[in-house]
């Protein structure tokens, strides 16, 4: 979308909301036609679940694209700390102005207990707290807005942990020592195994199996997972059949709906033909209809192992291949939406399941900025001196967010509100933003759902917010459509629906089209009024293996007939955990579109500049108004152990200069800048919590030449407190003035858990710099403090 920039960032939360009555509050403020700065980053968390991995998976979403380091440490922990990187454009990264966090997503398998994103030298560190010791493995999505991170537990021995740990019986990528290991046929002779294959201890499978089945009828769900998996783990075997459709059902029955789905269809790949395919098939069918409401007690199970438990012997001895349990052929019947509802007795079916339903969550936080400063410039040749005092920033800043469902029997209706409300005592204004503010509408039974409002979307030609409606079609599995209509929007300060601008577009996803790799494709228009603004087409495409990674996107606009923006980007992973990406870029900025000729106009707009100046003209005034940048990137991240890590980056940024027209004045072409970094991470260097930072950074622009130094320490006295001081060291030479600036940063933020889901957050600092030419010189000195409350509901 042309125009469409990134806002300022205050750091403030922005988490799941405050219910409806604080949605309604929010909706009150529409017509104020300001807004205040904008979102925080962290936008919101949710569970997911990975069928390749096996594992449960927690999605974290950003407001702006961010760059995944590395993760802390590799063995189990129950907390993980992973450094995130938004590079600016002085090469000096992303600073929050104060920590953030977002409600954990209550599933009981990722066991998340806090999520936050806080400040760590030049870089963010998303810290994720667990209620046990887990194993993570941390991926982003290509166009850095969404952190997946998998999940298992230390303790298990399923397929998660094997995955993530790669001593799994079937890894997908290559071994160490560069050898990849194909999948065993199920159909093969055991004589014709490979001669280093383990072999199998038939009595050992048995115990497993039959203890299995105890812990079954005991409910004990989770112990007869891990000897269902262990029997799986094992070369292929004769309960191996039996052991995958049963750890299905308990899977189900264990309320873990979508790793049962994934163990039905391993079952039917790889015994497509046996007698308990059409079962497995019958299951398969009814989980997808009922997905999403708890199945009943496994109490069939126990009820078939007691009546079986006299003949169990013999019935092995005459047939192999028998169904686990008589009971488990049946599948619910297909008018049931909810079997745990068809089992249960009458009385208690309505307290179970309900319509309509309402649930909502959220917080708030309210935080009070001041910031305040004094220069004192001396002029050498006259020895004339001057104090000036000033005040930067008095202000409180009240911060809402509200998600929410509405479910009915025929649909789903569910909501998103982001905003918040300023003050600013020395101006005496008040402000309202909104970051987000849309319904989403999904009618069950269909492929179709609706998305309606103030939203962020960074795919299909869209390249930022846009108020308007999004109409989405799952066509198959795998291919998704989008309709997206609505008018960009260039700040959160934008008035709400202003449609000054009218954007419609087409896109098409495609998941897996080859191994490993999704496309996108789109064809986009912008008008303004009756003038093509622009018009657009291009593909994103993504590949995600087991040790590179890399994606690909081009927005060509064919109304200008120019390259708008291209990206390429690889990450290769080594067998040391090490990784080197190399990114390559090419953008316009602002994105090119026909209303940049608007840009040193003194307030017309194209309809007054169509008055006096020919389509044609308009087209070149845009395109002298819109500048290209291409930058080269080069990160290379390594474990120096389990407790340090090491990056190091560099990045060639080059930007194309402006001509002399339409009475603005040229904009000479600045040359290559440079930015180069090194740093260090250390997680757990003094006690468990403790985290380390210290970077040292350097840039080299056309105005300036800046050495930096950084580092931070963050540690836990006790658990209600968390300290993170923080010290910045800088010179910078001044190239266009010939003089010296040589500054500190010094900076302590505090935060006190007053109660459950109830924290303080105070943060004081100032920054002390001198600046030195040889003519004068100037004392600066500034301080801020920053007190807030957030509550979490």
């Amino acid at each position: 979308m042309g125009g469409i920039g990134m806002g300022d960032r205050n750091g403030l939360d922005c988490k799941p909301g405050y219910g409806p009555i604080a949605a309604l509050s929010l909706l009150a403020a529409l017509t104020c036609p300001e807004t205040a700065r904008a979102q925080s980053l962290l936008v919101e968390a949710s569970a997911d679940f990975d069928p390749d991995l096996g594992c449960p998976i927690l999605a974290v979403e950003f407001a702006e694209p961010l760059d995944l380091l590395v993760q802390s440490g590799a063995e189990a922990s129950s907390q993980i700390d992973l450094v995130l990187r938004e590079e600016t454009e002085d090469g000096e990264g992303l600073e929050l102005d104060a920590p953030e966090s977002i409600p954990a997503p209550s599933s009981s398998e990722l066991g998340v207990t806090s999520i936050s994103l806080e400040q760590s030298g030049a870089d963010l560190v998303l810290g994720i707290s667990f209620a046990r010791e887990v194993v993570t493995n941390a991926t982003m999505s290509a166009g850095g807005l969404r952190l997946s991170v998998a999940v298992a537990d230390a303790g298990d021995e399923g397929e998660c942990l094997a995955s993530l740990t790669g001593e799994g019986p079937e890894p997908e990528g290559p071994e160490l020592d560069g050898t990849a290991l194909s999948e065993p046929d199920v159909d093969a002779d055991p004589a014709e195994t490979a001669e280093d294959e383990p072999a199998v201890d038939e009595d050992d499978i048995e115990t497993d199996f039959a203890d299995a089945r105890a812990a079954i009828t005991a409910e004990d769900y989770d112990l007869a997972i891990r000897l269902l998996t262990r029997i799986l783990n094992a070369p292929e075997n004769s309960r191996s059949a039996e052991a995958r459709e049963l750890l299905g059902v308990v899977r189900e029955r264990n309320e873990q709906f979508a790793q049962a789905e994934a163990e039905y269809l391993l079952y039917l790949e790889r015994y497509p033909d046996s007698e308990g395919a059409v079962r497995v098939r019958q299951r398969l069918d009814a989980l997808t209809t009922a997905r999403g409401a708890p199945p009943e007690p496994l109490r069939e199970v126990a009820e078939a192992d007691s009546a079986r438990s006299e003949a169990a012997e013999e019935e092995d001895e005459e047939e192999e291949d028998v169904p686990v349990s008589p009971d488990l052929e049946q599948p619910a019947p297909p008018e049931v939406t909810d079997r745990r509802l068809a089992d249960a007795p009458e009385d208690e079916r309505e307290e179970e399941e309900t319509f309509p339903k309402l649930e909502y969550s959220g917080s708030i936080d309210s935080t009070y900025f001041f910031r305040q400063g004094t220069t004192r410039f001396t002029e050498f040749d006259t020895s004339r001196r001057s104090v000036d005092d000033f005040v930067l920033q008095n202000s409180l800043v009240t911060s809402l967010s509200t998600i929410g469902s509405y479910e009915t029997e025929d649909y789903l209706l569910s909501w998103r509100v982001a905003g918040a409300f300023e003050i600013d005592f020395d101006d005496d204004e008040r402000n309202f933003r909104f970051s987000r503010l849309y319904l989403d509408y999904d009618p069950k039974g269909t492929e179709l759902s609706l998305r309606f409002g103030r939203h962020l979307v960074r795919s299909g030609g869209v390249f930022d917010r846009f108020d308007g409606a999004t109409l989405s079609w799952q066509h198959q599995e795998d291919i998704s459509s989008h309709f997206q209509i609505g008018s960009p929007v260039d700040s959160v300060r934008d008035s709400l629906f202003a449609f000054d601008r009218l954007f419609y577009g087409l896109s098409v996803d495609f998941a897996e089209i080859y191994p490993d790799t999704d496309l996108t494709i789109y064809a986009a228009e912008q008008r303004v009024g009756s003038l093509v603004d622009r018009r657009t087409v291009g593909f994103e495409l993504e590949y995600e293996g087991e040790w590179f990674s890399a994606d690909a996107a081009v927005d060509y606009d064919i109304y200008f007939d120019r390259l708008n923006y291209a990206r390429v980007s690889g990450t290769h992973i080594f067998k040391d955990r090490s990784t080197l990406t190399l990114s390559l870029d090419f953008v316009q900025s602002p994105t090119l579109a026909l209303s940049n000729a608007e840009q040193g106009q003194f307030g017309m707009t194209l309809d007054d500049l169509r008055d006096s100046s020919t389509l044609s003209e308009l087209r070149q005034l845009a395109l002298d108004r819109t500048t290209a940048s291409r930058s080269a990137t080069l990160t290379y991240f390594r474990p120096l152990n389990e407790t340090w890590l090491l990056n190091m980056d560099a990045t060639i940024f080059d930007t194309e200069g402006n001509p002399a027209s339409g009475g603005v004045a040229e904009i000479p072409a600045p040359g290559k800048d440079y930015y180069a970094s090194i740093g260090v991470f250390g997680s757990g260097v003094f006690s468990e919590t403790d985290v380390v930072s210290a970077s040292a950074r350097y840039a080299d622009t056309s105005s300036s030449t800046l050495v930096l130094a950084d580092a931070s320490y963050r540690f836990e006295p006790t658990e209600q407190w968390r300290l993170r001081p923080r010290l910045r060291l800088g010179r910078r030479e001044l190239k266009n003035t010939g003089g010296t600036e040589i500054f500190a940063i010094p900076s302590l933020n505090v935060d006190y858990e007053i109660r459950d889901n109830t924290m303080l957050e105070v943060e004081i600092g100032g920054r002390l710099s001198r600046t030195e030419t040889s003519t004068t010189r100037d004392n600066s000195t500034e301080s801020y403090a920053f007190v807030g409350i957030r509550q979490d509901f």
